[in-house]
C-alpha cells in the first residue's frame, strides 16, 4: 500500500513570500538593532543609556500591544503589513540624512528607536495572523521553525556583514542599508495574495473586540498561564543579551567587529535550534522543553557571570541562542495551534505585551547594576531567576502540555 506524498510547507506561495519577506526584513533589524545601542554608547559612553534605548524599543508592545490586534484583525492583511513596512522605510531614510546634515541627538535615537519597535510589531502581528490563514495547523510548527530560522540565520549573517561595514566605515551608514533592504522587502510583500475569510459585516465596538480577545486568552488555560513564566524569560533574556555587549566592548575591550563575532555564536546556536525545536517538541512536549530551557539557560547565564575568556562568552551565547530559540518556537506554536484564526491578531498582541511587561524594567535595573558592580553581577542575577523559575515552573500542568 503505498501513501501519497506528503504535502510541503514551500509549496504554498503565500508562505513562501511571507518568509522571503521576513529574510530582508530580519536581516535590515538585525543592522540597526546592533547599531542603535552602539550610536548610543558612541554618543554617551554610558551603559544605563544604552539600556534605556533597548528599554525604548521594547515599550510600544508594552504600550499598544493590546489594541493593535484589535486592528489587525479587522484590517485587509496584506495592506496593513505594506503601509508598516513603508513607515519603516520612510522613517530610516529621514533618520539617515538627518545624522547626515549633523543634527545627532540621544533623543532623536530614542524617539527612532520607539517609532520603528512600534511599526515592526505592528507588522509582525499582522504576518502572524497571515500564516494561520495561509497554511493549515499541522503544518504551524513548521512555519514558526522557519521564522525562527531566517530570524536566527540573521543573527549570524546580520551582525557579521553589518559589523564589518560599520567598522571600516560609520555607524550611520547601518540606518541608510536597512531601509534599501526595506524597500526591497516591499516589493517582495506586494507579490502576496492572501485569501482571509469574509469579515463580519455587523458593526461592533472596540472595546467588545478587545473583550472578546481577552476572554479567549483566558480561557485558553495553559497559554495564560505560559504567558506570564514568559514574562520572566524575557526579562532574563533580554538583560543577558544587552549586558553582553556592553560587557565584551566596555569590559573585555573588544572592537565592533569582534562584538558581532560574538552575537553570531548566538546566531549558530539558534540555528540548530530552529532545525531541531520540531524534533524535540515531539519527543518530549512542550513542557518539559521549556522546562529544559530554563535548566540550560540559568547555567549558561551563570556561566558568563564566572568566567571571562573568549572561548567561555561563544559557548554560552550559543546555549543561549539554541534555548531561546527553541522557548520562541514551542511557545508561538502552542498560541498558533490553540487559537483560532478570527482571533488571532488580538490574541497575539495580548500576549506579546505581556511577554515583554517586564523587559523595559530589566533592562535599566540591568544597567543600572552593571554601573555599580559590573556585567558580571547581572549575569549571575539572571541565573538565579532562571533557577527560581524552575523550581516553579517544574510544578505547574504546564509540564504536561505536548
Amino acid at each position: 500500500m503505498t501513501h501519497p506524498p506528503r504535502e510541503s510547507i514551500w509549496q504554498h506561495r503565500n508562505f513562501v513570500i511571507l518568509v522571503s519577506t521576513g529574510f530582508l526584513l530580519s536581516f535590515g533589524a538585525r543592522v540597526y538593532e546592533l547599531a542603535l545601542p552602539l550610536i548610543i554608547y558612541e554618543l554617551t559612553q554610558s551603559s544605563v543609556a544604552m539600556g534605556i534605548m533597548r528599554a525604548i524599543q521594547f515599550l510600544p508592545i508594552f504600550l499598544f500591544g493590546m489594541i493593535i490586534g484589535v486592528f489587525v484583525d479587522r484590517a485587509d492583511k496584506k495592506r496593513w503589513m505594506l503601509t508598516m513596512v513603508s513607515a519603516q522605510t520612510v522613517l530610516l531614510f529621514a533618520l539617515y540624512f538627518r545624522t547626515r546634515s549633523g543634527h545627532v541627538s540621544a533623543e532623536l535615537f530614542y524617539v527612532a528607536g520607539f517609532f520603528l519597535m512600534l511599526l515592526s510589531y505592528a507588522y509582525v502581528n499582522a504576518r502572524i495572523s497571515s500564516v494561520k490563514w495561509a497554511l493549515p495547523t499541522s503544518m504551524l510548527t513548521s512555519a514558526n521553525a522557519k521564522f525562527t530560522f531566517v530570524q536566527t540565520l540573521m543573527q549570524v549573517m546580520g551582525p557579521a556583514i553589518s559589523g564589518a561595514i560599520l567598522f571600516l566605515s560609520s555607524l550611520y551608514l547601518g540606518l541608510l542599508i536597512t531601509a534599501v533592504i526595506y524597500l526591497l522587502a516591499l516589493l517582495v510583500l506586494a507579490r502576496l495574495q492572501l485569501q482571509e475569510a469574509p469579515r463580519s459585516t455587523l458593526p461592533t465596538s472596540f472595546r467588545s473586540e478587545l473583550r472578546e480577545g481577552w476572554s479567549a486568552l483566558r480561557e485558553n488555560k495553559a497559554l495564560w498561564v505560559m504567558t506570564w513564566f514568559v514574562v520572566f524569560f524575557n526579562a532574563s533574556s533580554a538583560s543577558y543579551e544587552l549586558m553582553v555587549i556592553f560587557y565584551v566592548k566596555d569590559e573585555l575591550q573588544w572592537s565592533t567587529a569582534q562584538v558581532g563575532i560574538v552575537l553570531s555564536c548566538a546566531g549558530i546556536g539558534g540555528l540548530l535550534g530552529s532545525v531541531l525545536t520540531e524534533r524535540i517538541r515531539m519527543a518530549i512536549g512542550i513542557g518539559a522543553s521549556l522546562a529544559l530551557s530554563l535548566v540550560v539557560l540559568g547555567v549558561t547565564y551563570s556561566l558568563t557571570g564566572f568566567h571571562s575568556s573568549a572561548y567561555t562568552v561563544g559557548v554560552a551565547m550559543f546555549g543561549f541562542g539554541f534555548m531561546t530559540t527553541m522557548q520562541n518556537i514551542c511557545i508561538w506554536a502552542y498560541r498558533h495551534e490553540t487559537t483560532s484564526a478570527p482571533l488571532i491578531g488580538r490574541v497575539s498582541g495580548m500576549t506579546g505585551a505581556i511577554f515583554k511587561i517586564g523587559v523595559p524594567l530589566a533592562l535599566v535595573g540591568a544597567g543600572l547594576l552593571a554601573e555599580v558592580a559590573g556585567a558580571r553581577a547581572v549575569f549571575v542575577v539572571c541565573g538565579i531567576v532562571q533557577a527560581l523559575v524552575f523550581l516553579v515552573f517544574y510544578r505547574t500542568s504546564l509540564m504536561r502540555v505536548r
